[in-house]
């Protein structure tokens, strides 16, 4: 991404028409992002692939809901352009509304490249925490994670899942030659997965070294209990194991040939001590690779879509998750490459390098020696 300067907002571009008409398009945005968690959350999607077309009685009968919700949402999923209508004339109950096969994808499946489901997600768990936001803004306290639900715990475990179960071990750890190697070699390497959520990336490398023995570390315990579950539903239980643990375990110390930190970094309240903990994990030759947002290499404004995205996580989760704990770091989601490099030299790590390849839309890799 471009480290330069962008070009002030031209003088069209400044009036009160002009702002107006961008709240109001950002507000019928945020009536489609609500529309889809409710299709997400009630299952109309589902029931709309799995079944066919519908009118609102069927829907509602597919899906258990009110008739006369059904057609609401059927009808303002057709005025947005999600649905499809067979009719527009026919009478409001006798209406025939199809998902279209290509918008399935997005919507129904958490491993595609193309989902979306979990960003809506996300964006309605900052929601319904606003008024704790608020008084945190004032207050300079901070939001703990637990206050965004189990919307945002399974928002941040699918948000990354496609990328991870789909590249992380067959793609994107054998293009990073001397981590590939290690996994690769005998005797068999032992990983630990710090702050691994849902588990995805452990599952990940697991499946694509047969060998490798992995351990996540996370200290939520509804994340470590959905991550149990997967490894099991993936069939590596056997050499992955989750637990509600911290990274600074006596325990750990010199056992790990490789540590993983996935989009983690930034939301820690003290992250030097987190990589420093990890830098004592790792055995003699080891490996940190941390997974972090690709943000410009400076502070621009106005700023792109990505950096824009970046900054709403920031205000609204990042940022206050992490200042529910002092002293803290408050890095916030809009983490710089220069930022990471201070904090790895400050953990104690001797080698730094920012990865540019392999490349990810909205990530960047960093890989950090003792």
């Amino acid at each position: 991404m471009s480290t330069m300067t962008t070009e002030p907002v031209a003088d069209e571009q400044r009036t009160a028409e002009a702002m107006v008409g961008r709240v109001f398009e950002a507000c019928l945005g945020m009536f489609d992002v609500l529309s889809v968690y409710m299709g997400d959350r009630l299952g109309l999607y589902r029931a709309l692939r799995d079944g066919g077309s519908a009118t609102p009685d069927e829907l509602a009968r597919r899906a258990g809901i009110d008739a006369r919700y059904a057609r609401e949402w059927l009808e303002q999923q057709a005025a947005t352009g999600f649905l499809d209508v067979a009719d527009a004339t026919a009478p409001p109950h006798e209406r025939r509304f199809a998902l279209p096969e290509s918008f399935a994808e997005p919507l129904l499946n958490p491993e595609s490249p193309y989902s979306i489901a979990p960003l809506a997600r996300s964006v309605v768990a900052c929601a319904q925490v606003m008024p704790h936001l608020l008084d945190a803004y004032r207050t300079g306290g901070g939001v703990d994670w637990s206050a965004y639900g189990s919307d945002m715990i399974e928002a941040q475990g699918d948000f990354n899942r496609p990328w991870l179960v789909n590249a992380f071990g067959s793609e994107i750890l054998p293009a990073i030659p001397a981590i590939h190697e290690r996994l690769a070699a005998e005797p068999a390497a032992r990983v630990a997965d710090v702050g691994c959520g849902v588990g995805w990336a452990a599952i990940s490398i697991a499946r694509a070294y047969p060998a490798v023995v992995v351990d996540g570390f996370d200290l939520d315990p509804s994340s470590i209990a959905i991550a149990n579950d997967n490894a099991r539903r993936a069939g590596v239980e056997d050499r992955v194991t989750f637990t509600v643990r911290d990274a600074a375990d006596p325990a750990a110390v010199g056992r790990y040939d490789l540590a993983v930190i996935i989009e983690a970094v930034h939301d820690m309240s003290r992250p030097v001590e987190a990589l420093a903990a990890v830098r004592r994990m790792l055995r003699p030759g080891g490996t940190l690779l941390v997974a972090d947002e690709k943000t410009d290499d400076v502070f621009t404004a106005p700023a792109g879509n990505l950096e824009r995205m970046f900054y709403g996580f920031s205000i609204l989760t990042c940022l206050p998750a992490a200042m529910t704990e002092r002293p803290t770091a408050a890095t916030g989601t809009a983490m710089r490459p220069s930022t990471m490099r201070d904090y790895a030299a400050e953990a104690g790590f001797k080698g730094f390098e920012r990865l540019d390849e392999p490349e990810l839309d909205a990530l960047r890799f960093y890989r950090l020696t003792p």
